[in-house]
């Protein structure tokens, strides 16, 4: 299992580049732009010091193959328990247990820190990412039909929820 800590602005440069990876060869995002290593610094201080929106990595052999962060779902200060999970894993370590690792400790860093609400943002087509959100317990929400459009293909987005300490949602007929 792969070693998971806070991230550190000395962590950017890998966190770009993995970021990347899925900026322009999956639909993991619907972000097209690629990000540099100054750009992920400077997200990394909008999270730093925000116990409810943390930023972890997963290492292996010192080096950086996943990260993922908890983000604000909406500016309005009622949804300020509500938070967006988010992970993404270098293409080299997929399918060894680092997406798990590090999507749990996010859950349990939010949950120490207060969180209710996690929601994640799946494209319809990517089923290991399906997958293992529900193995760790979220539940389909929703769904929003062709709402992106990445390499010429129209996408649908899963939306999933997770509240702290509890499997699934309450059942409201969705």
């Amino acid at each position: 299992m792969p070693e998971i800590r806070t991230a550190t602005d000395a962590d950017a440069a890998d966190m770009a580049r993995i970021y990347n990876q899925a900026v322009t060869r999956s639909t993991a995002t619907f972000d097209t732009q690629v990000q540099t290593a100054e750009m992920r610094v400077a997200w990394l201080a909008e999270h730093r010091g925000d116990a409810r929106h943390p930023v972890l990595v997963a290492v292996e052999d010192g080096r950086v193959v996943g990260w993922g962060s908890l983000s604000a779902w909406s500016p309005r200060a009622a949804y300020d328990a509500t938070v967006e999970v988010s992970t993404y894993i270098d293409e080299k370590a997929r399918g060894r247990g680092v997406g798990p690792a590090l999507s749990g400790a996010l859950l349990e860093a939010g949950e120490a820190a207060g969180v209710h609400a996690f929601l994640a943002r799946i494209t319809a087509t990517n089923e290991p990412s399906l997958k293992m959100a529900k193995r760790l317990g979220f539940v389909e929400v929703g769904r929003l039909y062709e709402v992106g459009i990445k390499f010429g293909e129209t996408l649908d987005i899963v939306m999933l929820e997770k509240l702290a300490g509890r499997e699934g949602v309450p059942d409201v007929g969705v």
